[in-house]
């Protein structure tokens, strides 16, 4: 009677065995599944452009940075870029290893063969300006669809934001302060091309595009016409006869807008504080100057 009975009981328990691991097995999460596997994740690591502030007509690059973060070769990828309006598609010339298209007005599609585990890749791709209104901002999107099964999803696509510069008027007078009280009064005069050398706009962003400079009128006025949406600091480059007088002291339709000396000699460089140009703005700096001692 034993053997049978033992062979009873193993006929009752092995089933019930089998449907409670394949119960476990059909529980455990997608991931814990995959646990110990190599898998890729690819990322949009960054996204940025050639011109900060392209303007309408002109051409420019979005430069897309993408890496394998996982630990599995990617196999074929595969990235679309979606185009706003305001910008439109044009000869795409994407990058080493990289085929492009405009597969529509509003998106590129590019390919590369595969991004192996800790590759990165930089993809190139050319844009031109138009229609967008100077002045706003227009978003550049790519998106990674992988071919494999990731280990994160959360970082497959990066965007940035480009500024669509236009025009503002910067302009101001340089003069003497005889009194150097740091005040513009009756009877101190404007300073000319005699002993104000240039006027020019300088930009610490290296991938905007503007500036420009001037030359004082015999009066010491000046004005420059300028491409907006980027940061400016107005210099001013005089004869060592000059010193600048206190800058933002008082009236500030009546005061020195210079705040910062980078030289005396051979000449004067003097410079105001960064301000944003934006599009149809009008932007005083003025300019005191004092006698140097």
């Amino acid at each position: 009677m034993r053997p049978n009975s033992l062979s009873r009981s193993l006929r009752r328990v092995v089933p019930t065995t089998l449907a409670a691991l394949a119960l476990g097995a059909a529980a455990l999460p997608a991931d814990a599944v995959a646990a110990g596997k190599t898998q890729p994740d690819l990322a949009v690591d960054l996204v940025m452009t050639d011109v900060v502030n392209p303007a309408e007509g002109e051409t420019f690059s979005a430069q897309i940075d993408l890496r394998n973060y996982g630990n599995g070769d990617s196999g074929p990828v595969k990235v679309t870029v979606a185009v706003p309006a305001g910008l439109r598609t044009t000869t795409p010339y994407a990058g080493t290893g990289w085929t492009c298209a405009a597969a529509s007005a509003t998106s590129y599609s590019c390919a590369y063969p595969a991004l192996l585990a800790g590759q990165r890749s930089r993809l190139n791709v050319p844009f031109e300006v138009a229609g967008a209104t100077p002045g706003t901002t227009v978003p550049i999107t790519a998106t990674i669809a992988p071919d494999k099964r990731e280990s994160n999803t959360g970082n497959n696509t990066g965007s940035v934001t480009v500024a669509i510069a236009g025009t503002a008027v910067i302009r101001g007078i340089v003069w003497h302060d005889l009194d150097g009280d740091g005040q513009r009064e009756e009877g101190e005069p404007g300073i000319g091309p005699e002993g104000v050398l240039r006027v020019s706009l300088w930009s610490p962003q290296g991938q905007a595009t503007g500036g420009g400079s001037a030359t004082v009128e015999p009066d010491g006025t000046w004005s420059i016409t300028a491409r907006t949406e980027q940061l400016y600091q107005v210099r001013v480059e005089a004869t060592n006869q000059y010193d600048t007088t206190a800058g933002n002291v008082g009236d500030d339709a009546t005061d020195s807008d210079l705040v910062t000396a980078y030289q005396w000699d051979p000449t004067l460089l003097a410079a105001s504080a960064e301000f944003h140009a934006q599009h149809g703005g009008e932007y005083v700096v003025d300019a005191g100057l004092v006698t140097r001692s």
